[in-house]
C-alpha cells in the first residue's frame, strides 16, 4: 500500500519535473514511510512513497522498471502468486517476490486485457516507452484512489487531491454541484466530479490512456459490473456452498503479507464472519488481533456480540472509546477533513479513524474490515422495501405477505404494524413532497436563494428499482464509493494497509446474481451468507439490527450545542450558501422541538474544508 505521484510537461520541458514530483510526493508521506523512490522520462516523472508489505527488500521499490516499461503502483493483486506461476510457464523471470514486478509481467503479456486478471485493489501509472505512452488504470470497484487535473503546464495525477494544491498553477475552486449534493443528500464520490472545481477522479474499473507525443488522453471502461454479474439459476444449497467457498479463498488470499495482519471487529455479522473464518481456516499470524470502536451508551455500543467472537476465537481483543469532544478539542476533525480532501456527514467517520488509530499504536499494519457485502447481499433497510416492491410488481403478493409476517415476528410486532410503518416508508416521501407544493413550503430552507437554484439543477438520486437494480447504485454510486474513500483515508493517515475480503470481484459478481429470496430470507438480511459461515456464534448469525461504526451525533451536539451553533454562526456569515434557518432549526433541535437533521454536522465540516483548503466558492 502506497501512494503514487504523476506529472507530465505539456509544454515537452524538463527543467521543473524535479521539484514538482518532490511537492507531490511531500504531500502524502503518510502514505508510504518506508520508502520513497522517484523516475524521470522524457517531460514526465513519476513519484512513489512505499509501505512495505509483500517483498520487504529493496527489490520491491518503486517505481519499478522491466523492460520498456516503468511503473508507480498504489494496492495489492492478491492473486499475484497464481498470476507469477502462469507467466513462468510462458517463459516470464523475475527477480523479486513482489506483486509489482508480477503486474508489470502480465502486461507485457497480455497489454490491458491484464486489467483482467488481477484481484485485487490499484492504481498505478505505467509509462510504456515502446509507444510513448502513459497508462493509468484503477481497480473493479475502486477501492484505492486516483484523481487527476490539468493545468496551463501540467497534466497531473496521485493518491490524493492534496497533492495538486502544492502546485502554483492549481487554484482550488468549488464545484458547486458536488457540494450541493453533499449537504442536501449527503452523496459523497457518485461520479468523477470532486469537490474541487477541474479535478476528476479516475472512475472504477477504467483506465486512462494519455499520448505522450500528442499531450491527449482518453478514458477507457475495461470493468463493467452490471455485465459480469449475470444472473444465476442455482439451488439456495448451491449458492450457500459457493459464497461460503468464494469468501473463504477471498480472505485466505487476502491474509497474504510479509508483516502483521490484524481485523477491524464490530461485532455485526460481516466483520465477524471474516474474523471467524481467520480462526477455522488456522491463518492467522501469531500476534493477530482485532480492534473494536466502543461507546458507553449502548445504542451504540456492539461490545456484547464482538466478545461473544473474541471468546470463540480467542483472538487478542483491542478496544477504543471515541471521545466525540476530541472532534474539536484536539482538532481531530480539522485533521481528518484534511486527509479526507472533503468533508463528510457525521462523527462515525471518526469511530473508523480511532479504530485504525489504535491500531497502528499496537503495530498492525494491515488490516482486514468488513465493507461491502451489505450492497450486494441486502443489508440495508433499503432492501427490504425494494425486495417486497419487486415481489408485488411481479404479482408474488402471497410471498410478499410472508415476508412482511417474517419481518414483523422478528421485530416482534403484530402484522398490521408492519404493514403500517412498510407502508409509511414508501408513501411519506411523496406525501411531504406534496405538502410543501400545496402549502408552497421552502425545499432545504436552510440554503440561500441562489443555492437553492444550485440545488433544483444540479440535486440527484439514486434510489428506486429492484434489488439488482438497487446493488447496482449502491456499489457503483451512492454507497460504496464514499465509504471506501473514507476507509482509504483513514487507513493510510496511520500508514496502514485495509483490505476488503467482501469485494472480491468473484463474490460481489456471484451476490448480485443470485436471485432476491436467497438474500431476503426467514426474516434475515443476508441469509446465505449467515448459513454459508457456519463458523460464526450463534448470537451474531440470528442478529437482525444493523449498527457498523457509528457515532452518537445527536447526543453530541446537544452537550456541545454553544460550540456547534458558534461554528453555524461562522457559517451562515462567512458564506451566501446558507440563510439565518439553519440557525433558527439548530435552536429548535437543541430545544426538543425538531428532530436532529444532518445538515448541522455537514455545514459544519463543510465551512472547515473550505477553509482549510482555501476554496474558492465563487
Amino acid at each position: 500500500m502506497c501512494g503514487v505521484s504523476i506529472v507530465i510537461n505539456r509544454n515537452d520541458r524538463n527543467d521543473d519535473e524535479k521539484l514538482i514530483i518532490d511537492s507531490l510526493n511531500s504531500k502524502i508521506s503518510n502514505r508510504g514511510p518506508d520508502a520513497e523512490g522517484y523516475y524521470f522520462g522524457t517531460n514526465f516523472a513519476f513519484g512513489h512513497r512505499r509501505l512495505s508489505i509483500i517483498d520487504l527488500s529493496s527489490a520491491g521499490h518503486q517505481p519499478m522498471l522491466r523492460g520498456e516499461l516503468c511503473i508507480t503502483y498504489n494496492g495489492e493483486v492478491y492473486n499475484y502468486l497464481e498470476l507469477k506461476q502462469e507467466l513462468e510457464e510462458l517463459g516470464h523471470g523475475f527477480v523479486s517476490q513482489s506483486d509489482t514486478e508480477v503486474i508489470l509481467a502480465a502486461f507485457q503479456e497480455w497489454g490491458t486485457d491484464a486489467f483482467k486478471k488481477f484481484n485485487g485493489m490499484w492504481a498505478f501509472a505505467l509509462h510504456d516507452a515502446s509507444k510513448n505512452e502513459i497508462i493509468l488504470c484503477r481497480d473493479h470497484f475502486g477501492i484505492k484512489p486516483l484523481y487527476f487535473t490539468t493545468t496551463n503546464s501540467y497534466f497531473l495525477a496521485g493518491s490524493e487531491v492534496k497533492q495538486f494544491t502544492a502546485i502554483d498553477e492549481f487554484i482550488p475552486r468549488l464545484n458547486k454541484a458536488v457540494a450541493v449534493n453533499f449537504l442536501v443528500n449527503g452523496l459523497l464520490n457518485y461520479s468523477e466530479q470532486t469537490f474541487f472545481d477541474g479535478v476528476r477522479e479516475l472512475r472504477p474499473g477504467h483506465f486512462l490512456r494519455y499520448n505522450l507525443t500528442t499531450h491527449q488522453y482518453n478514458v477507457t471502461q475495461w470493468y463493467d459490473l452490471e455485465s459480469a454479474a449475470a444472473r444465476k439459476d442455482v439451488s439456495y444449497p448451491d449458492a450457500v456452498h459457493a459464497v461460503g467457498e468464494l469468501f473463504r479463498n477471498s480472505v485466505r488470499i487476502r491474509m497474504r503479507s510479509d508483516v502483521r495482519v490484524g481485523s477491524c471487529l464490530s461485532g455485526g455479522v460481516d466483520s465477524s464472519a471474516i474474523v471467524s473464518v481467520i480462526h477455522k481456516e488456522q491463518i492467522a499470524n501469531d500476534d493477530f488481533a482485532t480492534v473494536t470502536s466502543c461507546y458507553t451508551d449502548v445504542r451504540y455500543d456492539e461490545q456484547v456480540f464482538s466478545d461473544q467472537v473474541s471468546k470463540q476465537t480467542g483472538f487478542r481483543a483491542i478496544k477504543v472509546f471515541p471521545d466525540l469532544n476530541h472532534l474539536l478539542d484536539m482538532g481531530d476533525l480539522d485533521k481528518m477533513i484534511y486527509h479526507q480532501d472533503q468533508p463528510f456527514s457525521g462523527a462515525s467517520h471518526y469511530s473508523e479513524y480511532k479504530v485504525f488509530q489504535a491500531a497502528s499504536k499496537e503495530q498492525i499494519i494491515v488490516m482486514q474490515d468488513g465493507q461491502g457485502s451489505d450492497e450486494f447481499l441486502c443489508g440495508y433497510g433499503e432492501f427490504y422495501i425494494a425486495y417486497l416492491k419487486e415481489l408485488i410488481s411481479s404479482f408474488r403478493w402471497m410471498k410478499a405477505v410472508s415476508v412482511l409476517n417474517e419481518k414483523s415476528r422478528h421485530r416482534k410486532i403484530n402484522l398490521l404494524k408492519e404493514l403500517l410503518s412498510v407502508g409509511k416508508t414508501i408513501i411519506e416521501p411523496f406525501v411531504v413532497q406534496l405538502l410543501r407544493k400545496i402549502l408552497n413550503k421552502k425545499v432545504h430552507p436552510w440554503l440561500s436563494e441562489k443555492w437553492r437554484k444550485i440545488a433544483y439543477d444540479s440535486l440527484l438520486n439514486f434510489e428506486g428499482g429492484g434489488v439488482r437494480e438497487l446493488s447496482l447504485k449502491e456499489i457503483q454510486y451512492s454507497s460504496i464509493p464514499y465509504q471506501l474513500h473514507s476507509e482509504d483515508r483513514n487507513s493510510m493517515l496511520f500508514s496502514i494497509e485495509s483490505r476488503l475480503p467482501f469485494l472480491d470481484h468473484r463474490l460481489v459478481e456471484y451476490g448480485i446474481g443470485i436471485p432476491s429470496e436467497y438474500k431476503i430470507r426467514n426474516g434475515f438480511t443476508k441469509a446465505v451468507l449467515r448459513d454459508a459461515i457456519g463458523e460464526l456464534p450463534e448470537c451474531i448469525k440470528r442478529r437482525t439490527d444493523k449498527m457498523g461504526f457509528v457515532a452518537p451525533d445527536p447526543v453530541w451536539m446537544i452537550q456541545n450545542k454553544e460550540r456547534v451553533r458558534k461554528d453555524l454562526e461562522n457559517v451562515v456569515s462567512s458564506m451566501n450558501i446558507f440563510s439565518n434557518e439553519l440557525l433558527n432549526r439548530f435552536d429548535r433541535f437543541t430545544k426538543g422541538e425538531l428532530g436532529y437533521e444532518p445538515i448541522y454536522f455537514r455545514a459544519m465540516a463543510f465551512y472547515r474544508f473550505c477553509v482549510i483548503f482555501k476554496i474558492r466558492v465563487d
